[in-house]
């Protein structure tokens, strides 16, 4: 049935102007743009403004939320469109465990696309069996995959390791885009990774970082997260090259629960735009037409114009980026900031199980050995010395329990035992200075099926792959709340305690970090202590 909305005022991103003009849809798709009066049903929207439903071109679903439950703070804040982040699932159920959760979530009231990583973010001893190129290239053909995930070990790229060469090749033959994670990179190896076929990067934190993206030809994602909250500082910076630049994109980066709560998801980039005093127009843009065109979704999504979805956002005014009504494929999906449409419930494959893991695992260290001591949320720097009694041990230990990485950490927690699934390795990860306690809260964790566990305090359930929690998203900001709370009664000193859980284990950030693969210093590359075995 064709139906018009009519008398508003149209933003048109191809030309970069707003116009008067009468916007008909028919079976989900635009049939019609411009001046002549509809012979259908009419929605009179004369006073409100008609924009392209918000680009999330690049975003994480799995920080305590699922790739539904995050709908139902993103659909009502504008964003229609979101890229989601396979790794995790792809590593906890495999090729057909993934291909469920991507064919269920057709049922979105939204447009959801994937990424599909060529490499993992974790040190893992059996990476190259994991991410076989035979395993990886089918999945970068799907239909819903517009893109390669971001590579985080760039180093790898540098280096030309050939596995990550075979799997940037194959990305290509698909015609697909290769993102990249190029943090701290100079402008030398930006050089080097634009010519080893890295399309995009999101780590740009300087006006300066992201101008050098752009030169060597890179999409360029500018970033306000809650690990990395820097738009405000990009956006000032680069007011020069707005106006002319065309491949600058928004993005949140999976952001915290409490942080979309908050400050919503592209919506919440595009009010900072206007905070900063940026042109309505351009800053819509590079939410909408821009993100499309780089995920070659253009002659789809990001426009309102004849053959487009017809997913699109009321505002009561240009440069008020929050929708009164949204519309995805022609059908109302929230009011007045409330997702009215249901969300597609995720049948669930069974994931990887998890024992408690011996107390044995878990005696501490000793002599003089490296000692991750933290700067930041992510960053810490190696210092050796000796062990002293009171010093915190962080331990990743396998989900079965028959290894664990040891390293010992400073101004991260001041705990007798805390542990959490909530990693970037899929592996438990203990934190304390007392062995007996540090068993008994990964015994918590194992008996809630994943999660965190102060030992003889709070605990709460990740009961999905132990990253995602089964309940609403208002559920994961409750947790994200009291994780917060409770690690910094905790000692945590730094702002973004999910994420310091998260990246514990990770493979690309300085300095040291607990892998399945041992204590590893991440710019050489370098194990330092292999695991121990129980």
């Amino acid at each position: 049935m064709t139906r018009a909305l009519v008398g508003g005022t149209i933003a048109d991103v191809y030309t970069g102007t707003w116009t008067r003009a009468n916007v008909e849809f028919d079976g989900g798709v635009i049939t019609y743009v411009g001046p002549r009066e509809p012979a259908c049903e009419a929605i009179d929207i004369t006073g409100k403004v008609l924009v392209p439903g918000y680009i999330e071109p690049h975003t994480h679903p799995w920080c305590l939320y699922s790739p539904a439950s995050l709908l139902e703070v993103a659909v009502p804040d504008g964003t229609t469109t979101l890229v989601y982040d396979n790794l995790f699932f792809f590593l906890s159920h495999g090729v057909d465990g993934l291909r469920s959760i991507v064919d269920q979530c057709r049922a979105a009231p939204a447009h959801i696309r994937w990424v599909a990583r060529i490499s993992p973010q974790s040190a893992y001893p059996d990476e190259a069996e994991r991410f076989a190129i035979d395993t990886i290239a089918p999945m970068l053909s799907w239909p819903e995959v517009v893109a390669s995930g971001e590579i985080t070990n760039w180093m790898s790229v540098v280096r030309g390791d050939p596995r990550v060469a075979a799997g940037i090749a194959a990305a290509k033959a698909a015609r697909r885009r290769v993102e990249g994670h190029n943090a701290g990179a100079s402008y030398t190896r930006l050089n080097e990774l634009s010519l080893a076929g890295i399309s995009a990067d999101h780590e740009a934190i300087t006006a300066d970082e992201a101008r050098d993206r752009l030169r060597l030809g890179m999409w360029t994602m500018l970033r306000q997260s809650s690990l990395r909250p820097d738009l405000p500082a990009l956006l000032d910076g680069l007011r020069d090259v707005l106006p002319s630049a065309r491949r600058l994109m928004l993005t949140t980066d999976g952001a915290t629960p409490s942080f979309y709560a908050e400050h919503g998801v592209i919506g919440g980039a595009l009010r900072i735009a206007s905070e900063q005093g940026i042109d309505p127009m351009r800053a819509l843009q590079m939410a909408t037409i821009d993100p499309a065109t780089f995920l070659g979704l253009d002659e789809r999504l990001g426009g309102i114009a004849p053959g487009r979805a017809a997913t699109f956002n009321v505002l009561p005014e240009i440069g008020e980026w929050q929708p009164e009504t949204v519309y995805v494929r022609g059908e109302v999906v929230a009011r007045e900031g409330r997702l009215t449409a249901a969300l597609p419930e995720i049948d669930w494959p069974a994931g990887p199980g998890l024992v408690a893991p011996d107390a044995s695992l878990f005696a501490p260290l000793s002599g003089v050995v490296p000692v991750a001591r933290y700067e930041s949320a992510v960053i810490n720097r190696r210092v050796d010395r000796e062990v002293v009694p009171g010093d915190v041990h962080a331990v990743l230990v396998g989900r079965d329990g028959s290894w664990a990485a040891k390293g010992v950490v400073e101004r991260f927690l001041d705990v007798d035992g805390f542990a959490t699934t909530a990693t970037t390795s899929l592996e438990l990860l203990v934190v304390g200075r007392d062995p007996a306690a540090m068993a008994r809260a990964a015994a918590r964790v194992a008996e809630l099926g994943g999660g965190f566990a102060f030992d003889g305090g709070w605990s709460a359930p990740l009961e999905i792959d132990g990253l995602i929690s089964a309940g609403t998203f208002d559920t994961t900001v409750a947790i994200d709340s009291r994780l917060s709370d409770e690690m910094r009664r905790a000692g945590y000193p730094f702002h973004d305690p999910l994420y310091s859980l998260l990246f514990a284990s990770g493979d690309f950030l300085p300095e040291l970090r607990v892998t399945p693969s041992g204590l590893l210093e991440v710019k050489s590359r370098t194990v330092l202590t292999g695991t121990v075995r129980r």
